[in-house]
């Protein structure tokens, strides 16, 4: 709630946010790089609106696994055969592996 009340100067730029959190203004999308002697990031995209666009060039972002590949991303492995998924928190990727219950079988369609 206090974001709404506050305002500064980003390079020479200034930021002010709307009644509902947002920028009043577009923003670029930076990806850091930690991988010399000190800290740099370059910008991968933006971000602006009315109306709302976002724009990331792909061909900028620089992942840090073997040859450059995009992470897999996966909150839980799968489940064992004999248990079922039940969702943990907000996101239904993020699930706990349980035994089904007795009586139950196990439906692949």
């Amino acid at each position: 709630e206090q974001i709404r009340k506050v305002n500064f100067l980003l390079h020479e730029d200034t930021v002010i946010f709307n009644d509902n959190g947002d920028p009043l203004s577009g923003y670029d999308i930076i990806a850091w790089d930690w991988s010399g002697p000190k800290w740099t990031f370059r910008v991968i995209g933006s971000s602006t609106w009315p109306p709302v666009q976002l724009d990331i060039n792909k061909t900028k972002i620089r992942w840090h696994g073997e040859d450059n590949q995009v992470p897999e991303s996966v909150c839980s492995s799968n489940c064992l055969e004999g248990h079922q998924r039940v969702v943990v928190g907000f996101y239904h990727c993020c699930f706990e592996c349980v035994p089904c219950g007795a009586g139950t079988f196990l439906n692949k369609s």
